[in-house]
């Protein structure tokens, strides 16, 4: 930040083109003068803004004004929240002085603090037009085309800003950020691992890395750059809830339970935090630690369907029909459109021999994923169970071409045969989509 501490050379040719009359007239000479402008550097100094706004606005009255008394006195409206005047003040120091930098990329922040993305650019620009060396203002501008969606423009600074300051590590970062946000992957780990490689301690470059690569499923990867910014910041929450997913999806149920715990004891109130942990006692298959920690979910909120749906699945692991369909229900109420509570649902009603809505049910499920290898088996299991099996043949055939041979649905059909007086239809099913002979 700029900041005049002493009578410009501009300055002085204001006061010495002033004529002995003309100061006799105002009543003053050129030791006020200088007065003037060290009263108002020191109250800017000593944080009294409204008084060096007082002092400069006199100087200015007294047509005495230039480059450093504008930008100085935008400096003092923008310490006194006075946002529209600091833009005119700044304005007129440019208009003063055209090759004044600083005064031109003060103009810039105004108007982008200001909401005026489009005035800032072009302040911007001019700053650089000036002094185009400016890595700070390359950054600053890409951003702000980031932020107007301008992406080309925003590679083209974020490029210049590391090119003329190579160690720009937050950049980098951001950099990473627009290009994961374009897809392009491997670029944006680049970027982030230049960051990283920068400043090993900076949290976000590791963290975008975690996220990068737990977006594509490598959770090998994710992990180990999650647990370094669990190192950095052993607190942050967001952090806390990926690794406990994270280990939850590489069925590390234990270190996903203490991660977790780790995190309620931060924020009892977390939902990530008890959905993690249910998870992870659900794949330990410890049912009731797992009920009772989503039914925890349900007093901080009742309106989440995921809750609905898991408690769905334990209580059908449980071998409670009746308590699963309150919860697929429930699920459904909050996403008419959730897949996989209907297609549970189905998967129930089927169990409880209500044949006939566990159809519809799975065909709405299938309206939502036409191509859900589970949704297609039970389906053309229910329609085989209800002596449909020409139309059952059509939902095996979308289920063997996504997911051949898989064993559950090969045993499903074996339990199905196994009660039912039409056998032979069953096996040329099973011979048919499962590749394997069914003697008697």
């Amino acid at each position: 930040m700029k900041l005049v501490y002493y009578l410009t050379f501009s300055s002085l040719l204001c006061l010495n083109s002033l004529s002995a009359s003309m100061l006799q007239n105002i009543g003053t000479n050129y030791n006020d003068y200088t007065d003037l402008y060290q009263k108002a550097i020191l109250a800017y100094q000593e944080e009294d803004f409204n008084q060096a706004i007082n002092i400069y606005e006199g100087i200015v009255d007294l047509k005495l004004d230039s480059s450093d008394t504008y930008y100085n006195l935008g400096l003092a409206y923008v310490e006194n929240k006075q946002k529209e005047k600091a833009i005119e003040a700044f304005s007129k120091a440019v208009l003063f002085n055209n090759d004044d930098y600083e005064a031109s990329l003060q103009l810039a922040i105004s108007y982008k603090n200001n909401q005026n993305p489009n005035q800032a650019i072009l302040a911007y620009k001019n700053t650089l037009d000036i002094n185009p060396d400016l890595y700070d203002v390359h950054y600053d501008l890409a951003l702000l085309f980031v932020e107007e969606n301008q992406s080309e423009n925003a590679h083209y600074h974020f490029d210049q800003a590391v090119n003329l300051n190579s160690k720009l590590y937050e950049a980098y970062n951001d950099w990473g950020i627009l290009l994961d946000s374009e897809g392009k992957t491997k670029e944006a780990r680049v970027c982030y691992k230049i960051a990283h490689q920068i400043n090993p301690k900076f949290f976000y470059a590791v963290y975008n890395l975690g996220l990068s690569y737990k977006a594509k499923s490598d959770y090998i990867n994710a992990r180990k750059f999650y647990l370094k910014a669990n190192q950095i910041k052993p607190e942050h929450q967001d952090s806390l809830i990926s690794l406990g997913n994270i280990y939850n999806h590489l069925k590390k149920y234990s270190k996903s339970i203490e991660v977790s715990q780790k995190l309620i004891s931060l924020d009892k109130q977390n939902i990530y935090g008890h959905y993690n942990l249910s998870n992870a006692y659900f794949g330990l298959k410890k049912y009731e630690l797992a009920k009772s920690n989503y039914e925890k979910i349900l007093t901080i909120s009742d309106s989440i369907p995921e809750i609905h749906n898991n408690l769905g699945i334990i209580y059908l692991e449980m071998k409670l029909l009746d308590q699963a369909l309150t919860h697929y229900y429930k699920a459904i109420s909050l996403r008419p459109q959730y897949n996989s509570a209907l297609s549970n649902l189905g998967w129930v009603l089927y169990l409880k021999n209500e044949i006939k809505s566990a159809i519809e049910v799975t065909k709405k499920a299938l309206d939502v994923e036409p191509n859900d290898a589970v949704s297609n088996y039970n389906l053309g299991l229910f329609l085989l169970v209800d002596n449909q099996p020409f139309q059952a043949r059509k939902f095996y055939q979308v289920a063997h071409d996504e997911s051949p041979n898989d064993p559950y649905a090969l045993d499903d059909l074996k339990l199905a045969m196994k009660n039912s007086s039409e056998k032979e239809t069953f096996k040329t099913f099973i011979s048919e989509f499962f590749e394997e002979d069914i003697k008697d």
